[in-house]
């Protein structure tokens, strides 16, 4: 493993870590958290225990837009004990015309250490000229674990000019 992708791979970790600390703990039997950072920015948390049985989480949540926002990005990152977990994110920003821009992927295994596999992505997209601003986003994650894994994920959602 190269210098620079064992960088990313620090990077990411540390970022979803960090995250995880420093969002707000819901009660136990939540899966979700929700950090709204900045106007424009929001991350989302789900974690999933796999247990004997395999689970899923979907979190999501809506945050303002500054005003005359045509671009959505989403960022996904995701630690898991299991290679096999499947992390998708989204963000979904409403715009004045009535339709949507969305921006989503699904994060793929970019380090895979003795116990802890960490996988991301990034997506971006711009509304057309024509079709208005966006005032508010939906930033999603969904987190799949198999049987007997655990899973942390996290979408960092941003929408802007």
């Amino acid at each position: 493993m190269d210098y620079a992708t064992r960088a990313k791979l620090f990077a990411a970790v540390a970022a979803l870590g960090l995250g995880l600390l420093a969002a707000p703990h819901a009660d136990a039997a939540s899966q979700c958290k929700t950090l709204k950072l900045l106007p424009g920015v929001v991350q989302v948390y789900a974690t999933v225990d796999g247990a004997a049985a395999g689970d899923s989480a979907f979190c999501t949540a809506d945050f303002a837009c500054p005003t005359g926002s045509t671009k959505v990005e989403v960022f996904g990152t995701a630690l898991a004990t299991t290679r096999d977990a499947v992390i998708a994110v989204d963000n979904t920003a409403n715009l004045s015309s009535g339709e949507q821009v969305s921006s989503n992927c699904i994060a793929t295994v970019v380090g895979n250490g003795k116990r802890v596999s960490v996988s991301t992505c990034n997506a971006k997209a711009e509304a057309p000229a024509n079709k208005g601003t966006a005032d508010t986003s939906a930033c999603s994650v969904y987190a799949e674990s198999p049987a007997g894994a655990r899973v942390g994920a996290n979408a960092t959602c941003f929408c802007g000019t």
